[in-house]
């Protein structure tokens, strides 16, 4: 290798590096802003005249809540838009506003590509290729709805283990029950309102008479959480047997997390049979290529080297 080879190599490995580099420190800058960027939103607090409000009987979102939960079924529109995070009364409206404004941008657009592009294409034809296509939209829209829904479930079963922690805090430090899931609604209405909405229903179904389990039971129901269904299981079996509410709390919090590292060696123990399939689907056709292409090569070069006995 010249000296010229070797300057090359050494700079396109200098203007490789630094490029990495720019990258790099571009794409971190972007993660370390969207991160504080979202940690602001989730903190935007509310002020404690504002929480007092929220949690009031007399707020809209709250009573649209209970209407739709006495008037309507578990999987309604509206019921998934709740549990989608939007309790906005007129969250319907725009719903439905924005997925037909959506399915008629979709058929227009469609109508004019098969025309622009496919000019032999009948009128009807691309009327009826423009009604499919805005009904795959139509049908997409409540996939994305319930994929909102989905992630929320998620987020909100990460943050279930903090809300144990804060009432296991409130109930020793003397609070009753009802005044620990008070209180952790409002911290949590201040952190993250949605969050904090559906404890903040559990706070005023219990302050309404509703037993304590069944408020747990419903709020399972809403965000579709199993550790707060059995919750609500254990707190009914508590109250019936009379057992103290801090022990019942820190032995299914104590439960809750052995059942989570469970979940967690469960699936590290299903990563090998998962993994057999992806490395039978792209690595077996490689190394195949792999070991025979030397070998059809090999075969070809020989049968191409072969001359017939007459031309020696």
């Amino acid at each position: 290798m010249t000296n010229q080879d070797l300057i090359l190599a050494a700079v396109f490995m200098a203007v490789l590096l630094l490029v990495y580099t720019i990258l790099n420190v571009v794409f971190r800058g972007r993660d370390v802003s969207r991160n504080i960027a979202r940690v602001q939103t989730d903190r935007r607090a509310l002020k404690d005249a504002e929480i007092d409000e929220y949690l009031g009987s007399e707020t809209d979102n709250i009573q649209y809540y209970f209407e739709v939960m006495n008037n309507e079924g578990k999987d309604s529109l509206r019921m998934r838009l709740i549990r989608a995070g939007y309790f906005n009364r007129s969250a319907l409206t725009y719903f439905n506003l924005i997925r037909i404004g959506v399915a008629i941008v979709f058929f227009v657009a469609a109508v004019l590509a098969t025309t622009v592009f496919v000019p032999g294409t009948s009128t009807v034809s691309a009327m009826v290729l423009g009604m499919i296509v805005s009904g795959v939209v139509f049908i997409f829209a409540s996939f994305m709805l319930d994929n909102r829904g989905k992630k929320k479930e998620i987020e909100y079963r990460k943050m279930f283990p903090d809300f144990m922690d804060l009432l296991i805090v409130c109930v020793d430090a003397g609070l009753s029950f009802e005044a620990a899931i008070d209180r952790t609604a409002r911290e949590f209405l201040a952190t993250n309102p949605d969050f904090g909405t559906h404890l903040g229903i559990i706070s005023l179904e219990i302050r309404a008479g509703r037993p304590s389990y069944e408020a747990l039971t419903n709020f399972g129901n809403r965000t579709n959480i199993e550790e707060a269904k059995s919750l609500a299981t254990l707190f009914r079996q508590s109250e019936e047997l009379g057992s103290s509410v801090s022990k019942t709390l820190r032995t299914f919090s104590t439960e809750m997390r052995q059942m989570r590292i469970i979940r967690a060696e469960e699936k590290a123990n299903s990563l090998p049979v998962r993994m057999i399939f992806p490395i039978g689907l792209f690595m077996f056709p490689v190394n195949l290529i792999i070991v025979l292409v030397p070998v059809l090569v090999t075969i070809i070069k020989i049968f191409t080297d072969l001359q017939p006995a007459g031309s020696i």
